[in-house]
Parts: structure tokens; C-alpha cells; sequence
């Protein structure tokens, strides 16, 4: 007893391993293959071995399964490489040519045989791909006999001598394949195929050859497994997955029954059926599974659950020698005799019940025999109305297909606009944010970029008054160097004549001494030579006093004349003290002015790069809020023209309700009509029948009615919606009008206009009252006048002589006349607004309730608010002061500063 083992094929080493990731399931793979292995190194651990036991005298068994697109089909033929078919077909050439066993030998009259088979099970339909196309289309049946077991009849056998023609035929049945089209993708996808290879070896030890089979199935794709198997049924149909939903469910049967005593039941699908060998019977049998790159997840785990009970079923493989093949000829023999025998006993015991249910039978035929002439009858009166119905079941059907396309493209565009409604609320508060966020940078940068303007011209002015002082103290400088020269030119000139009189001087002082000193000598001579004479002047004082004089003159005459050096001292501070004080403030200003410059250059760099970078910023955002502009406005364009799409197919609607109805109305008149005439049918049945069917007649009318009530109710509700909405934002703006008006009253702006008062704006029902109303009205009045006039006629006529009664005849009859045309003109006008009255109806009467809950409204807002009102038009009197021309003046009109210029601006 052998488990069937299983192989996997991947396309990804991350998802492999001994328990598989993110699931409990434990497939049990005995060898994993990566992306990067070929056919070849499948075939040599895990496919070798099955041609072995084959050529041993075993049957095996290989079946390839996987996902839609794993690569079963290049496992199985190949494409550019061999696949694993052709490599089993030349690997048991090869081994049989160098093997001694399948040397053959007339000697011991030894002989071998191969035969290859394959067939394709697709919608439960089993064809040959090994018949040439043409000979024969029809499909084969599957059936059991003790010799072969399960197998299909008349399928073709070919002999393989040498490994290229066994080659050739496996690509001759895959070429043949079922390729239709089908709604749930190719036919390949739901097919299995099936390819037999059947070794016959005669030994010289028994007559009867030893035969195994080696067969490999290639399944569908298994992802469908994870569906449940009645909704694919009743998606693709009884047959198209029959095959591999059969085909798991007899897996998880043998799985969960390994015992030898169990007993399943191989007869669900015709690939079940085939497989009782290769699946819990005399066969070795190995599982290659295919895995995609990237999996579906619940695929993945359907893939795996079924692999892991595949690697659970038990298998009995025995080697098939001829007291083997015996002993399964007479076990197979003795069942099928044995399912005789069931079947005959069973038939034997109902033998009795097959009489009555053939006299029953007979009774019915006689009685359908019946039924039919009189089905006969009724057909000729049935067809007339068959014709009429018709068209009405196919009015109903385009009605109902209508009316659902329409619900369902409505309701996408409520679905569309609601969402394009909260994507266009979401950019608007975004951009209104971003625009807030911008203005207040801007206004930060414009204030920071004045603040530093100012400062600059502040420090431009101080620069020029600077310069203008350094200037003037410049010139005074030269000024005074000037005059510095011209004095010291002049005193050197001074000092140079001021030398030339000093020495005259001195020249005079000497010869002035010497004068006094002859004179002093002659006076004391005169003294010694007249003692009595008496002097006036003493001789000597007098030369005392001239050198006194001499000396005086002559000591420092330069100083004397020029000044003192501290003299020079006070006056150059006088002079230049001031200027080189002026020059160190210079200084320290033009330090502190290179300071404050590279400073503002500084900030003017930097405030206009954040400017340049808000510029860029803003022209960003204007470009994301032109863009998100464009972008609502083809919404609303989508929007309007959804609309006008809706409304097109509402009216359509309403259309064909009413065809619909006129349509019910004219059957349920004919059926009348039918009845009265003497159609009226005579059985109970019938007539209980009859009115069955006009009662849904009338409850389909009914409903188109009420469907039609519903929505112009809609409608309405929509309308009034729409009505409050408007009423409350006109309410809004006459607030903030009656606001705004307020506070320019208060300011006293009394030459400016205004606009109307507020009671002018307001809203009444004259304003809302449409068309058809207003003309109702118009006529209703008209009537009225013409009735009273009419009735004053017949008055006077009556009171008045046989002339004026003539008279007032004649006016009575042209009045008559007068009345016939209105009547008919009323008439022409009812019936031309009959429609229009008729979906304003339900709105009016919506609208009539609604109404009057807006009549409590405002009653209740109005005896709320009243005195509020009156409290607000008294303040404003006594705000306001009436002049002798009667105009209201503000108490500040007078006041020139008070004026200011006002601008409204209104969207």
C-alpha cells in the first residue's frame, strides 16, 4: 500500500516550504523545483522512476496539475525543450534498446509491443486526438468490461516502434485539441487530457504477455475549486467543470477512507471514472504540481488543500504478471456480475408497479388525447389576444429593461455627483486655504518690504545730509586753507619789512644815542662851563630814558608784532577744533552707514527671495486652482449635460407609462368588450382564470399609476428643496442688506443712493405663481364676467318690450355663441395642459402641505420676532434726525473729516 506522491513545480523560492506561509496547510511535497529548472531536471528524480516500475511491469501513473497558466502544458509537451511526454517516450526507448529483457529473440520467442493512446474529456464529451480530422466526428463512450477495466470504446491504438514516431504522434493529438471559444475563456482551460502507453512483453515462462500501463493526465486548472461547485454549475452548466469538481470530491473521499474495506463511487464524471486505477487502485501514481508566479491567495490555498489530500490517498500497486492480470480479470468479472444480478432482482420485484404504471399511462394518453382537440379550439380564440399580448410583453419587457438602466444610471449620476460634489468641496476649502495662507504672506512680505524701504530712504537721507554737511565743511576747509596762505604769505612779507625797520630802527636808536649823547655831553660841558646855568632836564635821566626806549624796541620785536605762540594756539583751535571733530563724526557715520547698508542689503536679499519664492509659490497654486477650475467646470459641464440626459429619459419614461397605461386601459376595454358580446367563458376555471388576470391587468395599472405618483412626489419634494434653499439664501442676503444699509446710515452718507428698501426685495407668492396658474386664473376670471353678464341679460330681457326682448335675444344668442367658443377654447386649453395639470398635481398638493407649514413657520417667527422689530425701528428714529427739507441728516454731516467714499460691490 503507497501513498501517491506529489511534486511542486514553482516560480518563486519565498513561497515554498514544509508548511506553506500564511495558511496550516501542509502539502507533504516530496521535491520542490525552482523557476530556473528545467524539464529535465523534473524528469530525473521524479519521472525516471515511474519509467522504471513501467518497464518493470507496473502501472504508473503521472498527473500534471495547476492554476490556468502555471506551465502544465509546457510540463507536458514542451516548447522550445522537450517535455516530459517525449522525455518518457525516449527515455523507455532508450532503456528497452540496452536492456537484455526487451532483446528479442526468436529463440525463446520473445516479443515486445508499445502502443500509445490519448483522448481529450471536454463538457463531459470524450474525443480521440489521435483520429485524423475528418474521418470522424463523433464521440466515443466510456465503458467496463473484466478484461481492460474502465477504458473508451473505439479508441484508436497506434504502434510505437522507435521514439520519434512516438514523438510525433503525442504532437499530432496535442495539435487536435478543442480550441472554441466559450464565455468563460478558451476551451483548452476546461479540458483534461488523458495519454495512455501500454507495454506488452512476452516471456518464455507463460504465454500470456506481461502488460502494464504508464498514463498521464493533465488536468484543468484547479482555481475554480476555491468557488463553490453549485454556483459554477449554475454559472457554466452541468458539464463544463463537472470533470474537476468530480474529480476533488473522489480525492477528498479516498483521503479521508485509506483503508482497503472502503467503497467509492467512481461513476460522477467520465475522468473519475477512467482514473479508478490510477487513483486508489493498482497503480503507482506521482502529483506534479504547477504553482504561477504570483498566486492568488485563496487559489493558492484551494491548490494546496488539494494536493495535500491527493498525497493521502492509498494506492495497491502489484506487478501485473499473468497470475495477477487473471486474478483482476475474475474480481473485475464477478462485480460486474454481481451489479447484473442487483440490477434483474430489482426490476423482478417492480414487475408488478410497471403494469399499473403502464395502464395508467394508457389513461393519460386517452385523456391528453382529449386536451389536445380541445386545446385545439381554444387556440384560434386565444391567438388574437397571443397578438395583442405580445406586444404588450414586449411594451413591458423594453419597460422594465427602461426602467432599470434608467434607476441604474440615476442612480450612478447621484452616486457621481455626490462624490464630485464633496471632491470639489474638499479643492474649494483646500484652495480657499492656500489662497488665505498666500494673501497673509504676501501682506507679511509687502509690510517687512515697506518697514525696510523706509528705513532705507530714512538712511539715504542721512547718507545726503551728510554728504551736503561733509561738503560745506570741505569748502570751509579750503576757505580756510586758503586764507592760510594768503596770511602766511602776508606774514612773512610783514615779518621781512617788520626786519628791514628794526634795523632801521636800530640804525636810528644808535644814531639816536648818539645824539643824546653828544647833547648830554654838551649839556655837561655847558653845566661845568656855566655852574649857574640852570638846566631844565637832567643830561642823564634823559640818556636813561632813550636807552630805556632803545632796549624796549628792540627786545622779541618779531613776537611782539606777530603774536605768541599761544596766541597762534587759540586761534588754530579756534579754527580748526571744530572741523576735526566734524571729521570723527564723519567717520563714525560712515562706519555706521556701511553697517546699516550691508545690513538692508542683507534683508533686501532676503526678503526678495522669500518674495521670489512666495511669487513662485502663489504662481503654483494659481496654476493648481486654474487647473481644479477647469477641472469643476467640466464636472458641471458632465453634470448639466447628465441632466439633460436624466430629464430626456424621464420624459421618455413618462412616455411610455403612459403608453403603457392607454395600452392597459384599451386590453381591459377589449376583454369588456369580449365578455359583453357573449365571450364570456362558460367553466368556472376559466372565468376564475379570466378575472385573475384582469385583476393584475388592473394592479399593473395601478401600479404604473402609483409608480407615476411617486415620482412627480419626488419630484416635488426636489422642488421644494430647491424652493427653501433659495428662500433661506434670499433671507440671508436681506440680512446682511439690511445690515449693510445700517451701518451706512450711521456713518451719515446722505447723498448716497441707497437702493430700494428691504420690504421691495422680498419674495411673494405672485412671484411664484407659474404660467398655468396665472392663465387659469386669467380664464377663470374671464368666465365669471361673462356669466354675470349673461344672467344681467336675461334680467333686462325679461323686464324689458317684445323689441328689446328681440334685442336682448339677439345678445343673448351672440352671447350664447360667445359662450359655445369660450367653452371650446376651454376645452382646447384643458386638453393641451391636461398633462401639464396632471404632473403638477401631485406637486401641488406636496407644495399645499408644505405650505402650511411654512404659513405656522412664519406665524411663530413673526409673533417672535415682532417685537424685536419694533424695538430696531424705534433705535433707528431716535438715531436719525430729520433737517427742515425733511431728508434724515447723520449728526456728523457737518464734520469735513467724516467723509469717506464708500464702494458696493455685489456678485
Amino acid at each position: 500500500m503507497r501513498n501517491v506522491n506529489c511534486y511542486l513545480i514553482s516560480t518563486n523560492q519565498d513561497e515554498c516550504g514544509r508548511c506553506w506561509p500564511g495558511t496550516s496547510i501542509n502539502p507533504g511535497f516530496q521535491h520542490l523545483f525552482w523557476q530556473e529548472a528545467t524539464n529535465a531536471d523534473v524528469f530525473s528524480p521524479s519521472i525516471e522512476p515511474l519509467v522504471d516500475l513501467f518497464m518493470a511491469g507496473f502501472n504508473t501513473c503521472l498527473i500534471i496539475t495547476g492554476e490556468t497558466g502555471a506551465g502544465k502544458a509546457h510540463s507536458f509537451v514542451g516548447d522550445s525543450q522537450s517535455g516530459l511526454m517525449q522525455m518518457i517516450i525516449e527515455n523507455l526507448f532508450s532503456k528497452m534498446s540496452k536492456d537484455e529483457r526487451f532483446m528479442y529473440d526468436s529463440r525463446t520467442d520473445n516479443h515486445k509491443a508499445v502502443q500509445i493512446q490519448a483522448c481529450e474529456i471536454y463538457n463531459e464529451l470524450v474525443k480521440d486526438l489521435l483520429q485524423v480530422p475528418g474521418v470522424s466526428n463523433d464521440y466515443l463512450d466510456v465503458e467496463d468490461t473484466a478484461t481492460k477495466g474502465p477504458y473508451v470504446r473505439n479508441l484508436l491504438k497506434k504502434n510505437v516502434g522507435h521514439a520519434s514516431e512516438g514523438t510525433n504522434f503525442l504532437r499530432q493529438a496535442w495539435e487536435r485539441r478543442t480550441r472554441t471559444p466559450t464565455d468563460f475563456g478558451p476551451s483548452s482551460i476546461h479540458s483534461s487530457i488523458i495519454c495512455y502507453l501500454e507495454l506488452s512483453v512476452m516471456t518464455k515462462e507463460s504465454s500470456i504477455p506481461n502488460k502494464s500501463r504508464l498514463t498521464v493526465v493533465v488536468t484543468p486548472g484547479i482555481e475554480k475549486l476555491s468557488e463553490d461547485s453549485n454556483n459554477i454549475r449554475l454559472r457554466e452548466g452541468p458539464n463544463l467543470s463537472k470533470s474537476l469538481v468530480s474529480l476533488s470530491q473522489l480525492v477528498t473521499a479516498l483521503a479521508n477512507q485509506p483503508f482497503p474495506d472502503r467503497f467509492i463511487n467512481y461513476t460522477e464524471s467520465r475522468l473519475t471514472y477512467l482514473l479508478r486505477d490510477e487513483l486508489g487502485g493498482n497503480c503507482k501514481t506521482r502529483v506534479l504540481f504547477c504553482l504561477k508566479q504570483k498566486p492568488d491567495s485563496t487559489s493558492l490555498a484551494a491548490g494546496l488543500r488539494f494536493c495535500t489530500q491527493l498525497a493521502q490517498v492509498k494506492n495497491f500497486p502489484i506487478l501485473n504478471d499473468p497470475f495477477a492480470q487473471q486474478l483482476i480479470t475474475q474480481w473485475r468479472a464477478r462485480v460486474l456480475h454481481f451489479q447484473n444480478q442487483i440490477g434483474l432482482a430489482a426490476g423482478l420485484s417492480d414487475t408488478g408497479k410497471v403494469h399499473d404504471i403502464q395502464d395508467e399511462l394508457r389513461r393519460i394518453q386517452t385523456e391528453n388525447l382529449g386536451l389536445k382537440d380541445k386545446n385545439e379550439r381554444l387556440h384560434q380564440k386565444l391567438e388574437d389576444l397571443q397578438g395583442k399580448f405580445g406586444n404588450l410583453a414586449s411594451s413591458k419587457t423594453d419597460l422594465s429593461t427602461q426602467l432599470l438602466m434608467t434607476e441604474e444610471e440615476k442612480l450612478k449620476v447621484s452616486k457621481t455627483l455626490v462624490e464630485m460634489q464633496i471632491e470639489n468641496n474638499k479643492l474649494k476649502e483646500e484652495g480657499e486655504e492656500a489662497k488665505y495662507d498666500l494673501t497673509n504672506r504676501i501682506l507679511q512680505l509687502e509690510n517687512a518690504l515697506m518697514e525696510k524701504e523706509g528705513e532705507l530712504e530714512r538712511f539715504q537721507r542721512s547718507e545726503h545730509s551728510a554728504k551736503e554737511r561733509l561738503s560745506e565743511l570741505e569748502k570751509d576747509r579750503k576757505d580756510l586753507a586758503d586764507e592760510y596762505v594768503a596770511l602766511k604769505s602776508n606774514y612773512l612779507a610783514l615779518n621781512k619789512d617788520h626786519g628791514i625797520g628794526v634795523e632801521k630802527n636800530q640804525e636810528l636808536c644808535m644814531e639816536l644815542l648818539n645824539l643824546v649823547n653828544a647833547k648830554a655831553i654838551i649839556l655837561r660841558r655847558l653845566e661845568r662851563m656855566n655852574p649857574n646855568l640852570d638846566l631844565e632836564e637832567d643830561p642823564d635821566v634823559e640818556v636813561a630814558r632813550i636807552k630805556a626806549v632803545v632796549k624796549r624796541l628792540s627786545s622779541k620785536p618779531g613776537e611782539d608784532i606777530v603774536g605768541t605762540d599761544q596766541d597762534r594756539e587759540t586761534v588754530h583751535n579756534d579754527l580748526f577744533g571744530d572741523l576735526g571733530r566734524h571729521q570723527r563724526d564723519m567717520d563714525k557715520l560712515r562706519s555706521q552707514f556701511d553697517d546699516d547698508a550691508r545690513t538692508l542689503d542683507k534683508q533686501m536679499k532676503n526678503l526678495k527671495k522669500e518674495s521670489r519664492e512666495a511669487r513662485n509659490l502663489g504662481r503654483e497654486r494659481q496654476k493648481k486652482i486654474s487647473e481644479l477650475n477647469a477641472q469643476v467646470i467640466t464636472l458641471r459641464n458632465d453634470k448639466q449635460n447628465l441632466e439633460t440626459v436624466n430629464n430626456r429619459l424621464q420624459h421618455k419614461l413618462k412616455d411610455v407609462n403612459d403608453e403603457f397605461r392607454s395600452r392597459l386601459v384599451k386590453y381591459v376595454e377589449d376583454i369588456a368588450d369580449y365578455v359583453d358580446h357573449g365571450g364570456h367563458p362558460d367553466r368556472k376555471k376559466d372565468a376564475a382564470n379570466m378575472k385573475k388576470y384582469l385583476d393584475s391587468m388592473m394592479q399593473d395599472l395601478r401600479k404604473a399609476h402609483k409608480v407615476r405618483e411617486e415620482q412627480l412626489s419626488s419630484a416635488a419634494q426636489n422642488y421644494k428643496g430647491r424652493l427653501d434653499g433659495a428662500l433661506r439664501k434670499h433671507e440671508e442676503l436681506l440680512v446682511a442688506y439690511r445690515e449693510l444699509r445700517q451701518q451706512v446710515e450711521d456713518k451719515g452718507f446722505d447723498e448716497l443712493d441707497l437702493g430700494p428698501d428691504e420690504h421691495h426685495l422680498n419674495i411673494t407668492d405672485k412671484d411664484l405663481t407659474t404660467a398655468q396658474q396665472k392663465e387659469i386664473l386669467r380664464l377663470k376670471q374671464e368666465l365669471g364676467n361673462v356669466t354675470s353678464e349673461l344672467e344681467a341679460l336675461k334680467i333686462r330681457g325679461r323686464m324689458g318690450d317684445y323689441k328689446d326682448d328681440s334685442k336682448a335675444h339677439k345678445s343673448v344668442s351672440s352671447d350664447a355663441d360667445n359662450m359655445k367658443d369660450l367653452r371650446r377654447q376651454l376645452a382646447e386649453f384643458t386638453h393641451n395642459t391636461q398633462e401639464e395639470l396632471e404632473q403638477e398635481r401631485a406637486g401641488l398638493l406636496s407644495r399645499n402641505a408644505v405650505l402650511e407649514q411654512e404659513v405656522t413657520e412664519l406665524q411663530a417667527y413673526i409673533d417672535t420676532h415682532l417685537a424685536r422689530y419694533k424695538d430696531e425701528i424705534m433705535r433707528l428714529r431716535q438715531m436719525l434726525n430729520m433737517n427742515d427739507s425733511g431728508g434724515f441728516v447723520s449728526p456728523g454731516a457737518n464734520n469735513p473729516h467724516n467723509h469717506r467714499k464708500f464702494i458696493f460691490y455685489s456678485n
